[in-house]
Protein backbone atom coordinates (compact mmCIF):
# COMPACT_ATOMS: atom_id res chain seq x y z
CA UNK A 1 0.00 0.00 0.00
CA UNK A 2 1.40 3.69 -1.01
CA UNK A 3 0.56 7.11 1.10
CA UNK A 4 1.95 9.93 2.24
CA UNK A 5 1.97 11.03 5.45
CA UNK A 6 2.21 15.27 4.64
CA UNK A 7 -0.36 16.96 2.32
CA UNK A 8 2.28 18.64 0.22
CA UNK A 9 2.45 22.05 0.28
CA UNK A 10 2.38 24.80 -2.64
CA UNK A 11 5.21 23.81 -5.30
CA UNK A 12 6.17 20.96 -3.31
CA UNK A 13 6.40 17.37 -4.60
CA UNK A 14 4.98 14.67 -2.74
CA UNK A 15 6.73 11.80 -0.72
CA UNK A 16 5.44 8.49 -1.42
CA UNK A 17 5.95 5.61 1.63
CA UNK A 18 4.61 2.08 1.17
CA UNK A 19 4.16 -0.81 3.21
CA UNK A 20 3.41 -4.81 2.69
CA UNK A 21 -0.44 -4.77 2.09
CA UNK A 22 -0.81 -8.33 3.96
CA UNK A 23 0.15 -5.94 7.03
CA UNK A 24 -2.87 -3.97 6.22
CA UNK A 25 -6.37 -5.03 7.80
CA UNK A 26 -8.26 -2.27 6.82
CA UNK A 27 -8.14 1.96 6.30
CA UNK A 28 -10.56 4.31 7.72
CA UNK A 29 -11.50 7.95 7.71
CA UNK A 30 -9.88 9.24 10.74
CA UNK A 31 -12.83 11.93 11.54
CA UNK A 32 -15.14 9.17 11.97
CA UNK A 33 -13.25 8.12 15.10
CA UNK A 34 -12.78 9.84 18.67
CA UNK A 35 -9.07 9.73 19.43
CA UNK A 36 -9.30 8.83 23.52
CA UNK A 37 -6.19 9.99 26.00
CA UNK A 38 -3.58 7.16 26.91
CA UNK A 39 -2.06 8.65 29.87
CA UNK A 40 1.57 7.78 30.44
CA UNK A 41 2.47 7.13 26.64
CA UNK A 42 4.86 8.31 24.28
CA UNK A 43 4.07 11.45 22.78
CA UNK A 44 3.99 9.57 18.76
CA UNK A 45 0.71 7.53 20.06
CA UNK A 46 -1.87 10.16 19.78
CA UNK A 47 -4.39 7.88 22.04
CA UNK A 48 -6.77 4.74 21.43
CA UNK A 49 -9.64 4.46 19.56
CA UNK A 50 -12.37 2.01 19.64
CA UNK A 51 -13.27 -0.50 16.36
CA UNK A 52 -15.38 -3.27 16.84
CA UNK A 53 -15.59 -3.15 20.56
CA UNK A 54 -11.57 -3.53 20.21
CA UNK A 55 -8.97 -0.63 21.31
CA UNK A 56 -6.59 0.26 19.06
CA UNK A 57 -3.01 2.69 19.73
CA UNK A 58 -3.24 5.27 17.14
CA UNK A 59 0.62 6.68 15.85
CA UNK A 60 1.50 9.56 14.62
CA UNK A 61 3.00 8.58 11.79
CA UNK A 62 3.47 12.28 10.04
CA UNK A 63 5.10 13.30 13.52
CA UNK A 64 7.59 10.18 13.66
CA UNK A 65 8.57 11.54 10.19
CA UNK A 66 9.10 15.20 11.37
CA UNK A 67 5.97 16.76 9.98
CA UNK A 68 3.13 18.54 11.90
CA UNK A 69 -0.23 18.46 10.83
CA UNK A 70 -3.36 21.28 11.04
CA UNK A 71 -6.09 20.50 12.16
CA UNK A 72 -7.75 20.93 8.73
CA UNK A 73 -5.63 18.02 7.49
CA UNK A 74 -5.84 15.65 10.70
CA UNK A 75 -10.05 16.00 9.52
CA UNK A 76 -8.92 14.49 6.31
CA UNK A 77 -6.39 11.81 7.20
CA UNK A 78 -6.76 8.31 7.17
CA UNK A 79 -5.85 5.47 9.74
CA UNK A 80 -4.34 2.68 8.51
CA UNK A 81 -5.61 -0.50 10.88
CA UNK A 82 -2.22 -3.02 10.49
CA UNK A 83 -1.17 -6.18 11.77
CA UNK A 84 2.46 -6.78 13.13
CA UNK A 85 2.95 -9.92 14.86
CA UNK A 86 -0.26 -9.95 16.15
CA UNK A 87 0.27 -6.06 17.71
CA UNK A 88 -2.97 -3.94 15.98
CA UNK A 89 -2.14 -0.24 15.66
CA UNK A 90 -3.65 2.36 13.55
CA UNK A 91 -1.22 4.30 11.85
CA UNK A 92 -2.22 8.10 10.64
CA UNK A 93 -1.42 9.37 7.19
CA UNK A 94 -2.28 12.13 4.98
CA UNK A 95 -3.43 10.01 2.57
CA UNK A 96 -3.92 6.87 0.40
CA UNK A 97 -2.33 7.11 -2.99
CA UNK A 98 -2.87 2.85 -3.49
CA UNK A 99 -2.15 -0.02 -4.28
CA UNK A 100 0.66 -1.72 -6.84
CA UNK A 101 1.88 -5.53 -6.98
CA UNK A 102 5.51 -5.23 -6.53
CA UNK A 103 8.60 -7.91 -7.08
CA UNK A 104 10.66 -8.38 -4.34
CA UNK A 105 13.32 -7.63 -7.31
CA UNK A 106 11.77 -4.44 -7.60
CA UNK A 107 12.77 -3.30 -4.56
CA UNK A 108 16.08 -1.98 -3.34
CA UNK A 109 18.36 -1.47 -0.02
CA UNK A 110 18.07 2.46 1.66
CA UNK A 111 20.28 4.67 -0.04
CA UNK A 112 21.45 9.00 0.55
CA UNK A 113 18.53 10.78 -0.98
CA UNK A 114 18.78 14.03 -2.86
CA UNK A 115 15.17 14.74 -1.41
CA UNK A 116 13.53 16.29 1.48
CA UNK A 117 12.63 13.01 3.68
CA UNK A 118 13.96 12.33 7.09
CA UNK A 119 15.95 9.10 6.09
CA UNK A 120 16.62 7.21 9.58
CA UNK A 121 13.11 5.87 8.88
CA UNK A 122 13.72 4.56 5.62
CA UNK A 123 14.82 0.95 5.35
CA UNK A 124 14.34 0.27 1.33
CA UNK A 125 12.90 2.32 -1.84
CA UNK A 126 10.68 1.28 -5.00
CA UNK A 127 9.46 3.46 -7.74
CA UNK A 128 6.06 4.09 -8.61
CA UNK A 129 4.30 2.46 -11.63
CA UNK A 130 5.87 3.48 -14.78
CA UNK A 131 7.60 6.50 -13.49
CA UNK A 132 10.92 7.45 -11.77
CA UNK A 133 9.08 8.92 -8.82
CA UNK A 134 10.89 7.28 -5.90
CA UNK A 135 8.64 5.38 -2.92
CA UNK A 136 9.91 4.93 0.22
CA UNK A 137 9.79 1.71 2.75
CA UNK A 138 9.25 2.59 6.40
CA UNK A 139 11.37 0.56 8.59
CA UNK A 140 8.21 -0.38 10.96
CA UNK A 141 9.68 -2.17 13.50
CA UNK A 142 12.15 1.02 14.42
CA UNK A 143 8.84 2.83 14.68
CA UNK A 144 6.74 0.82 17.10
CA UNK A 145 10.20 0.08 18.83
CA UNK A 146 10.28 4.16 19.19
CA UNK A 147 6.44 4.66 19.80
CA UNK A 148 6.04 2.13 22.44
CA UNK A 149 8.82 1.99 24.55
CA UNK A 150 7.30 0.11 27.42
CA UNK A 151 7.08 -2.74 24.64
CA UNK A 152 11.02 -2.64 23.54
CA UNK A 153 12.17 -2.38 27.17
CA UNK A 154 10.07 -5.86 27.50
CA UNK A 155 11.92 -7.02 24.40
CA UNK A 156 15.40 -6.09 24.73
CA UNK A 157 15.96 -7.47 28.34
CA UNK A 158 14.33 -10.22 27.43
CA UNK A 159 17.39 -10.35 25.12
CA UNK A 160 19.91 -9.62 27.81
CA UNK A 161 18.11 -11.64 30.31
CA UNK A 162 17.89 -14.95 27.79
CA UNK A 163 21.38 -15.75 28.80
CA UNK A 164 20.97 -16.26 32.31
CA UNK A 165 18.58 -18.67 32.05
CA UNK A 166 20.42 -22.49 31.38
CA UNK A 167 19.93 -23.49 27.87
CA UNK A 168 21.92 -26.71 27.32
CA UNK A 169 22.33 -26.42 23.41
CA UNK A 170 24.45 -29.47 21.86
CA UNK A 171 28.13 -28.88 20.68
CA UNK A 172 27.09 -29.24 17.24
CA UNK A 173 24.73 -26.56 17.31
CA UNK A 174 27.26 -24.03 19.53
CA UNK A 175 30.27 -24.87 16.99
CA UNK A 176 28.08 -24.17 13.72
CA UNK A 177 27.18 -20.93 12.92
CA UNK A 178 23.28 -19.59 12.28
CA UNK A 179 22.46 -17.35 9.21
CA UNK A 180 20.22 -15.11 9.19
CA UNK A 181 18.38 -12.36 7.03
CA UNK A 182 16.79 -9.17 8.21
CA UNK A 183 16.62 -5.44 7.06
CA UNK A 184 15.23 -4.14 9.96
CA UNK A 185 18.35 -2.28 11.66
CA UNK A 186 16.82 -2.68 14.83
CA UNK A 187 15.46 -6.46 14.78
CA UNK A 188 19.05 -7.14 13.67
CA UNK A 189 20.53 -5.61 17.10
CA UNK A 190 18.00 -7.50 18.72
CA UNK A 191 18.31 -11.50 17.11
CA UNK A 192 22.34 -10.27 17.64
CA UNK A 193 21.32 -9.39 21.39
CA UNK A 194 19.72 -13.17 22.03
CA UNK A 195 22.32 -15.22 19.86
CA UNK A 196 25.45 -12.99 22.08
CA UNK A 197 24.01 -13.85 25.19
CA UNK A 198 22.86 -17.83 24.31
CA UNK A 199 26.59 -18.05 23.12
CA UNK A 200 25.74 -18.87 20.01
CA UNK A 201 27.68 -17.89 17.06
CA UNK A 202 26.02 -16.11 14.10
CA UNK A 203 25.95 -14.01 10.86
CA UNK A 204 23.88 -11.82 10.13
CA UNK A 205 22.56 -10.60 6.45
CA UNK A 206 20.86 -7.08 5.36
CA UNK A 207 18.65 -9.61 2.26
CA UNK A 208 18.12 -13.06 0.95
CA UNK A 209 20.47 -12.67 -1.45
CA UNK A 210 23.81 -12.07 0.56
CA UNK A 211 22.70 -14.66 2.55
CA UNK A 212 22.31 -16.78 -0.63
CA UNK A 213 25.40 -15.76 -2.02
CA UNK A 214 27.22 -16.58 1.08
CA UNK A 215 25.91 -19.87 1.15
CA UNK A 216 27.11 -20.50 -2.14
CA UNK A 217 30.55 -19.59 -1.40
CA UNK A 218 31.02 -21.79 1.59
CA UNK A 219 33.29 -24.77 0.88
CA UNK A 220 31.41 -26.98 3.87
CA UNK A 221 27.71 -26.67 4.55
CA UNK A 222 27.92 -27.87 7.40
CA UNK A 223 29.40 -25.22 9.20
CA UNK A 224 25.77 -23.70 9.17
CA UNK A 225 23.29 -24.76 11.79
CA UNK A 226 20.24 -22.98 10.36
CA UNK A 227 18.95 -20.22 8.78
CA UNK A 228 16.42 -17.53 10.09
CA UNK A 229 15.25 -15.45 7.36
CA UNK A 230 12.49 -12.51 7.42
CA UNK A 231 10.07 -12.28 4.84
CA UNK A 232 10.30 -8.76 3.67
CA UNK A 233 13.72 -7.35 2.21
CA UNK A 234 14.95 -6.25 -0.58
CA UNK A 235 16.42 -7.82 -3.79
CA UNK A 236 15.80 -11.19 -2.53
CA UNK A 237 12.75 -12.00 -0.12
CA UNK A 238 12.25 -14.85 2.27
CA UNK A 239 10.43 -16.67 -0.04
CA UNK A 240 13.16 -16.68 -2.67
CA UNK A 241 15.83 -17.97 0.18
CA UNK A 242 13.32 -20.57 1.09
CA UNK A 243 12.69 -21.65 -2.49
CA UNK A 244 16.52 -21.22 -3.48
CA UNK A 245 17.74 -23.95 -0.85
CA UNK A 246 14.82 -25.69 -1.71
CA UNK A 247 16.13 -26.21 -5.08
CA UNK A 248 19.40 -27.20 -4.45
CA UNK A 249 19.79 -30.64 -3.57
CA UNK A 250 23.22 -29.17 -1.75
CA UNK A 251 21.19 -27.05 1.13
CA UNK A 252 17.65 -29.06 0.88
CA UNK A 253 18.29 -30.24 4.05
CA UNK A 254 19.31 -27.06 6.07
CA UNK A 255 16.76 -26.24 8.31
CA UNK A 256 14.79 -22.93 7.49
CA UNK A 257 12.95 -20.75 10.44
CA UNK A 258 10.93 -18.00 8.71
CA UNK A 259 11.05 -14.97 11.57
CA UNK A 260 8.95 -12.58 10.73
CA UNK A 261 5.93 -10.33 11.16
CA UNK A 262 3.28 -11.01 8.42
CA UNK A 263 2.49 -13.64 11.43
CA UNK A 264 -1.02 -14.67 9.08
CA UNK A 265 -2.36 -18.49 8.84
CA UNK A 266 -2.23 -18.06 5.23
CA UNK A 267 1.85 -16.82 5.74
CA UNK A 268 2.72 -19.39 7.61
CA UNK A 269 0.65 -22.40 5.53
CA UNK A 270 2.64 -20.66 1.86
CA UNK A 271 6.38 -21.04 3.62
CA UNK A 272 6.11 -24.46 5.31
CA UNK A 273 4.35 -25.75 1.88
CA UNK A 274 7.30 -24.29 0.38
CA UNK A 275 9.86 -25.78 2.47
CA UNK A 276 10.39 -23.49 5.45
CA UNK A 277 10.63 -25.98 9.04
CA UNK A 278 9.11 -23.37 10.90
CA UNK A 279 7.46 -20.07 11.11
CA UNK A 280 7.65 -17.80 13.95
CA UNK A 281 6.37 -14.36 14.90
CA UNK A 282 9.08 -11.61 15.32
CA UNK A 283 10.95 -10.48 18.78
CA UNK A 284 9.21 -13.23 20.95
CA UNK A 285 12.74 -14.29 22.77
CA UNK A 286 11.35 -17.47 24.21
CA UNK A 287 10.00 -18.77 21.32
CA UNK A 288 13.36 -18.42 19.47
CA UNK A 289 15.17 -20.36 22.06
CA UNK A 290 12.15 -23.03 21.85
CA UNK A 291 12.60 -22.94 18.37
CA UNK A 292 16.64 -23.55 18.42
CA UNK A 293 15.89 -26.32 20.59
CA UNK A 294 13.84 -27.74 17.72
CA UNK A 295 15.99 -27.72 15.41
CA UNK A 296 18.48 -29.70 17.24
CA UNK A 297 15.85 -32.46 18.06
CA UNK A 298 14.69 -32.72 14.62
CA UNK A 299 17.53 -32.46 12.48
CA UNK A 300 20.36 -34.57 14.64
CA UNK A 301 21.37 -36.14 11.33
CA UNK A 302 22.39 -32.70 10.04
CA UNK A 303 24.02 -30.85 13.22
CA UNK A 304 26.14 -34.06 13.60
CA UNK A 305 27.53 -34.18 10.33
CA UNK A 306 31.18 -32.73 9.30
Amino acid sequence: MIFQVQFPKDGQQPAYYGMNVFKVREVLEARAYEVSDMPDSNSLIEGMIELRGVYLPVINLPKWMGFEMTEEEREKSIIIVSDFSHNFVGLRVSYIHGVEEKNWSDVHAAGNYNVNVNTNQIVNHTYLANSDTLCFILDIEKLLIEAMPTMAEKIFVSAKEVGKKAHEFTNAVREKTILFAEDSKSIQKYMGMVFDQLGLKYKCFDNGRLLLNYIGNLDNLHDISMVFTDLEMPVASGHTVIRELQANINTKKIPIIVHTSMTSENNSREVLDMGANYFIGKVDTDLIVETITKVENDFKEWLVEL
